[in-house]
């Protein structure tokens, strides 16, 4: 197996050695401009993070409540009433919340109707958010289907 590697690292190797030109003072840089990490950006990856959905459906992984509610488009200027519905009750923390808001780093934080904050999450890896305050919730945010 070891073998088998080593001859896969040594033909890559090779081959990207074959493709370049030949040594000159003009393309000295080239090899350079081969390795040099490049800062284009590619893919769909937006650079200033994820982007509110219409729609995000909570659910909360400790009893199985989830919910949909319209996204947090709107809440990044303070605190807003949070648009959650009678199906949000079923969590206990879902239920203590009144208002929202996002913060410029992408954080969504949750608060009481006296201000006092209940939860806060940060974009996930995977799914629009992921809490991490208090450390046991275990409330995720996704896009909403249909």
């Amino acid at each position: 197996m070891r073998f088998a590697a080593v001859a896969l690292g040594v033909g890559f190797v090779g081959t990207l050695l074959a493709n370049l030109p030949a040594h000159s003072d003009e393309n000295a840089g080239s090899l350079v401009s081969l390795m040099r990490p490049s800062s284009e950006i590619t893919g769909s990856v937006s650079p200033n993070g994820p982007q509110p959905a219409a729609a995000i459906r909570l659910i909360d992984l400790r009893n199985g409540a989830t919910c949909k509610i319209a996204g947090p488009a709107g809440a990044d200027a303070g605190f807003r009433r949070a648009p959650l519905g009678p199906d949000c009750a079923a969590s206990p923390d879902l239920a203590r919340v009144a208002y929202w808001k996002t913060t410029d780093d992408g954080a969504l934080i949750m608060a009481d109707g006296g201000g006092e904050t209940v939860l806060e999450f940060i974009p996930g890896d995977g799914v629009l958010f992921e809490s991490v305050y208090p450390a046991n919730a275990l409330i995720t945010i996704v896009p909403a289907r249909g």
